[in-house]
């Protein structure tokens, strides 16, 4: 099934499509969806009078977040100006200064993302002050919330709700079990996953900031470290995420269990299961109505599609011997952990043999094509529509 070959991403509506990407660029997040809030605000067992002082919160962290934002631009524009100038040879300027500029933009990121964090703590605090439950609802309503904000999956660091992996596959019809069924399969699996949502993400975060600052310093001991820091916490987050996709995968059939497994590989290591250009093109020739094509296409795919699954799986299992080693071999300081040479040998060999068949694969859809068909879906790669 061509639908398995695509990576998940399970990032939400997360309000005004501007100013999610304004926030994403800026690197702040967390970022809380109205829709995200108005759910905890049900879990909670708000009465319409509260919920009607509740959406004032909504709107005062709205208008904060705006105001986080602005002020980081605000501040980091005179940096980047005078960035700009020097990397285009306007004004000179030596290499600690140019230096202590990139961290500077660094240094601001991290502190709006506190700030970001305040204003997110003290709309949930007003917000459980309002609430009529017991501390016991009121507990299990933050930790759905914290899993919807903080697990929104799209990175390698398996920052993943498998509950809401599970729906998403069976809106795709990749699984077919009854929704009740996946509950107690991951009746277990909720609140543990929900205690480590924010502490986690927080973490993934802000050791990326600290990272690009050790970077920027030199400071290869440092950035060690938190690879090693990094690489602890995944081990532990992806065993408690294993046992759920397991738990999952006991209650389909063999057919579905497959199905599950990859789909839920695709979320978790999104670095080896990039979305294959030769699916997006098999699927414009098939809409184009050229029948003789997309029956080529379909051959070509599926005469690679084995090869391509024993590849993708020896990447998981040395993505996973990396992290065991404290390092990730998708990350750009994975070359100062000496010890794991070896194993990123491994990795280069198995990321060079699935970009040749990937691009093999491609080749072969689009080599029945006319010129200006083989443009038209050149384009359609480069543009992602």
């Amino acid at each position: 099934m061509l639908s398995l070959l695509l990576c998940v991403m399970l990032a939400g509506p997360l309000g005004p499509r501007s100013e999610e990407q304004a926030f994403r660029l800026a690197g702040v997040e967390p970022i809380v969806a109205p829709s995200d809030f108005r759910a905890f605000l049900v879990d909670l067992q708000l009465g319409p009078d509260e919920r009607d002082a509740a959406e004032l919160l909504l709107d005062d962290y709205a208008m904060g977040m705006r105001s986080v934002l602005t002020d980081l631009q605000a501040t980091q524009a005179s940096d980047r100006e005078r960035l700009d100038a020097a990397l285009s040879g306007k004004m000179r300027i030596n290499a600690d200064t140019l230096r202590a500029i990139r961290i500077s933009l660094q240094t601001v990121v991290a502190d709006a993302c506190k700030m970001a964090d305040g204003r997110l703590a003290e709309m949930v605090e007003w917000a459980v002050l309002l609430s009529p439950a017991n501390t016991a609802t009121i507990a299990d309503a933050t930790g759905r919330f914290e899993r919807r904000v903080f697990l929104v999956g799209g990175n390698r660091e398996g920052l993943v709700d498998v509950a809401a992996l599970a729906a998403a596959a069976q809106e795709e019809d990749l699984i077919r079990v009854d929704a009740a069924a996946i509950g107690t399969a991951l009746r277990t699996y909720d609140p543990s996953i929900a205690h480590l949502a924010r502490v986690d993400a927080m973490h993934v975060r802000d050791t990326g900031l600290q990272d690009g600052i050790a970077a920027l310093r030199g400071e290869q001991d440092a950035r060690r470290s938190l690879q090693a820091s990094l690489g602890h916490r995944w081990v532990t987050r992806m065993q408690l995420q294993d046992a759920a996709i397991a738990a999952v995968a006991k209650v389909l059939d063999p057919e579905s269990a497959a199905a599950w497994r990859v789909w839920a590989d695709a979320a978790f290591f999104p670095s080896v299961c990039s979305p294959l250009d030769a699916v997006q093109a098999q699927r414009w020739v098939q809409r184009s109505g050229d029948v003789s094509a997309a029956a080529t296409g379909a051959a070509c795919i599926e005469a690679s599609m084995s090869r391509l699954r024993s590849l993708r799986d020896e990447a998981v299992v040395i993505l996973r011997e990396g992290r065991g080693l404290g390092i990730d071999l998708d990350h750009d300081a994975a070359s100062l952990v000496e010890p794991a040479y070896e194993l990123r040998m491994r990795y280069l060999r198995n990321s060079g043999e699935r970009s040749v068949l990937e691009q093999d694969m491609l080749d072969c859809v689009l080599r029945p094509l006319t010129d200006g068909q083989r443009a038209a879906v050149r384009r359609v790669l480069m543009t992602g529509g």
